[in-house]
């Protein structure tokens, strides 16, 4: 499980007490210096295997992230990507992961798809990991699911995904921040798809420091 989160640490301890299904690996990635590494690793212990807390010294932003979590953990048949502002119901997400598997796409089946997945290696061989060029959040999603549509991907919106508490992070303040980087990540997003770009992306430091919500 990989779990990126940027604020309001006390919402992600609530996502890891809601898992009632094993999970042998935690991965949190800590983007704005909020999680305590002694609660986290006293918390959970029925159900949650090695968990690794990694503080970053700036915002990865999601893509980066996401793609980190991928990287760090190269064996795994299939990846469980979390926002950290969702909660599991009872037996959901044994369910969830009962849908997953490593030749598929595996979406929330909520309002909002994305707040949980389950990527398969063969999909990431296929389409590859995530455009690192968006930054920070916002149109990675969008811009995936064009490439792995037209890589003919096996996508499946499962019925069993978690409760999602919509934009916890940009009720912390960064609102703001969001209003001017979302209109620049979706002219990104556009491009790409009007000129067929399937690649990767690539990381820019231009935009990143542009783009920044640090």
């Amino acid at each position: 499980m990989v779990v990126p989160v940027l604020t309001k640490p006390e919402i992600l301890y609530r996502m890891l007490e809601s898992v009632d299904y094993e999970v042998g690996v935690l991965v949190v990635i800590d983007n704005g210096a909020c999680v305590s590494r002694h609660e986290l690793a006293g918390m959970n212990r029925t159900h949650i295997g090695r968990r690794h807390l990694w503080k970053m010294p700036s915002n990865l932003g999601v893509a980066t992230s996401w793609n980190l979590g991928i990287k760090a953990t190269p064996f795994a048949p299939w990846w469980l990507v979390v926002n950290f502002d969702v909660v599991w119901p009872s037996g959901s997400l044994e369910k969830f992961v009962g849908d997953a598997g490593p030749d598929r796409l595996v979406l929330s089946g909520g309002a909002q798809p994305w707040c949980v997945f389950a990527i398969g290696e063969q999909v990431i061989d296929r389409v590859g990991l995530f455009d690192e060029g968006i930054h920070p959040a916002y149109w990675e999603d969008v811009d995936y699911t064009r490439r792995a549509v037209s890589r003919d991907t096996v996508i499946i919106n499962s019925g069993a995904g978690p409760t999602h508490v919509n934009s916890s992070t940009l009720s912390s303040g960064y609102d703001s921040q969001n209003d001017r980087t979302f209109p620049e990540n979706a002219t990104r997003a556009q491009e790409r798809a009007s000129s067929g770009d399937m690649s990767n992306g690539e990381w820019s430091l231009r935009a990143r420091r542009a783009l920044s919500w640090d």
